[in-house]
C-alpha cells in the first residue's frame, strides 16, 4: 500500500460521512423505540402490541441474521443494497402513517406488527452489509472519525429538526404533530439513500464470494451446532453469565419512552422532549464513554447499568407519588438511559476484543448475538405483557432489579484491562 490513499477512497470518506450523518438524523427523528411507540400509544393500540414491537423487530434481526448473512457476503456490491434499505425504512414508516389515517385498531395494530418486523430485517441487513462496506473501504482510524462525526453533527441536526418542527406544529393534534416529525425522518432516509449511490464501489473480484453461495446449506447447519459447541469454552460461559443481565439495560430505552409516550402523548412538547432527550444522550456518550473506556471496561459497564438503575428507581418513585405529570422528568430519565446504553453496548463489544481468542472470535459472536437476541424477545415480550395486564411502571421496575444484578455481574466477572488483554 502507498502513504497517501487512492482517490476513489478520498472521494468515498467525506461521502460516507455524509451519508452516516443524514441517517443518523433520519433514525433519530422516525426512532422505533421511541417516535412509534408516541403513535402506537395516541391511537390506543392495546399496551400488548405497543410494548411487543420492540420482540417483533428482535424476531426480523435474528432471521436476518440467520438466513441473510451468507448471501450478503457473497455480494461485491454493496452500495445500492444500502440505499434500498434506506428507503425500504423510510417506505414502512409512511405505510404506518397511511394505516394509522383509517382509525380501524385492529388493521393498525396488524399494521405496526408487519412494519417493526421489516423495520427488524432491514435494519440488520443494512448493518450487515454496512459492516462490510465499511471494512472494505474505509481505514480503522476514518472509521472512528466517522462514528463521532455521526453521532456529533447527526444528534445536532435532529435535535435542531425536532425543535424547528415543533415551533410549526405545536398547535396541531398529536396526530398531526407525531406525523410531521415522520415525515421528516422519511426525507431523510430518502437523502441518505441517494447520498450513499455518490461513493465508488469497486469490484472485489474476489473468488471465494463466488464459492459463498454453494456453502451456504452447510454452514446454515452448523450455525446452531457452532453455537451449542462455544458453551465448552469456559471464557464464554463466564462472557454470557455477564452479558445475558445487560439485555434488561438494553430494554430500557423503549420501555422509557412507552412510560412516557403513556403520560405525554397528548402532550404538544412530549415527543419532541423525547427526540432531543435521546438525540442529546448520543451526543454526549461519545466523548463522555470514550475517555472512559480507555481506562476501564468494566466501570463503563457497572456505572452504566446503575444509572439505569438509579434512574428507573427515581422515575417509579415519582410515577407511584403521582408527580411525574412534567414532560422534563421523563425527558430526563430517557437521555440518562440512552447515554447509559450506549456506553455498556461499545464498552461491552471491545471487552469481547479482549478476552476472545482470536480463533473463536467470529464463531463467539454469532453465538453471542444469537442467544442474546432470543433472550431479548423472551424478555420483551413478558414485560410487555406485565405493561398490559398492570402498567408499564412494573415492566421497569423488573428492568431496575435486573439492572442491579448486572451490575454487580460485570464487577464481579469483567476483567482488569492488563489481566484481559494478557488472556486474549
Amino acid at each position: 500500500m502507498t502513504d497517501s490513499p487512492p482517490i476513489p477512497a478520498k472521494r468515498n470518506l467525506p461521502v460516507l460521512t455524509g451519508q452516516s450523518i443524514l441517517s443518523q438524523i433520519a433514525w433519530t427523528l422516525g426512532s422505533p423505540s421511541i417516535v412509534l411507540p408516541f403513535l402506537a400509544v395516541s391511537l390506543e393500540l392495546p399496551m400488548f402490541i405497543a410494548g411487543a414491537l420492540v420482540s417483533v423487530r428482535m424476531v426480523g434481526s435474528v432471521i436476518a441474521d440467520v438466513f441473510l448473512a451468507r448471501s450478503i457476503s457473497a455480494h461485491d456490491r454493496k452500495k445500492r443494497g444500502i440505499a434500498l434499505t434506506e428507503v425500504a425504512v423510510g417506505l414502512c414508516l409512511l405505510i404506518a402513517l397511511g394505516v394509522a389515517t383509517t382509525g380501524y385498531v385492529p388493521l393498525i395494530a396488524a399494521a405496526f406488527v408487519l412494519v417493526f418486523f421489516i423495520i427488524g430485517l432491514v435494519d440488520e441487513t443494512q448493518m450487515l452489509m454496512y459492516t462490510d462496506l465499511l471494512g472494505d473501504h474505509v481505514q480503522s482510524k476514518s472509521r472512528m472519525i466517522m462514528r463521532y462525526l455521526q453521532l456529533g453533527v447527526g444528534g445536532l441536526g435532529a435535535i435542531g429538526l425536532a425543535l424547528l418542527v415543533h415551533e410549526i406544529v405545536k398547535e396541531n393534534p398529536p396526530f398531526s404533530r407525531h406525523s410531521a416529525i415522520i415525515f421528516v425522518s422519511v426525507g431523510f432516509f430518502i437523502l441518505s439513500g441517494l447520498a450513499i449511490l455518490a461513493m465508488f464501489e469497486g469490484a472485489s473480484g474476489d473468488e471465494s464470494t463466488r464459492d459463498a453461495a454453494p456453502e451456504a446449506k452447510r454452514k446454515f447447519i452448523t450455525y446452531f451446532t457452532d453455537i451449542i459447541a462455544m458453551f465448552n469454552e469456559a471464557w464464554f460461559r463466564r462472557y454470557m453469565i455477564m452479558r445475558l443481565p445487560l439485555v434488561a439495560a438494553t430494554l430500557s430505552v423503549p420501555f422509557f419512552a412507552l412510560i412516557a409516550a403513556e403520560a405525554h402523548h397528548a402532550s404538544a412538547k412530549g415527543l419532541t422532549a423525547m427526540i432531543v432527550s435521546s438525540a442529546s444522550g448520543y451526543l454526549v456518550s461519545a466523548p463522555l464513554w470514550q475517555a472512559v473506556n480507555m481506562k476501564s471496561h468494566r466501570a463503563v459497564m457497572v456505572t452504566g447499568n446503575l444509572m439505569v438503575a438509579i434512574t428507573g428507581t427515581v422515575l417509579l418513585v415519582f410515577h407511584f407519588l403521582h408527580l411525574d405529570h412534567d414532560v422534563h422528568l421523563h425527558a430526563i430519565a430517557l437521555f440518562i438511559v440512552t447515554v447509559a446504553v450506549t456506553g455498556i453496548s461499545s464498552a461491552r463489544k471491545l471487552y469481547y476484543l479482549d478476552v476472545a481468542p482470536k480463533d473463536q472470535r467470529v464463531k463467539g459472536a454469532a453465538a453471542i448475538k444469537s442467544v442474546s437476541r432470543l433472550v431479548a424477545v423472551i424478555l420483551s415480550a413478558a414485560l410487555a405483557a406485565v405493561a398490559h395486564m398492570h402498567e408499564v411502571a412494573w415492566a421497569i421496575a423488573f428492568i431496575v432489579v435486573v439492572a442491579v444484578f448486572a451490575a454487580f455481574a460485570c464487577y464481579r466477572l469483567v476483567l482488569p484491562v492488563a489481566e484481559s488483554s494478557a488472556s486474549a
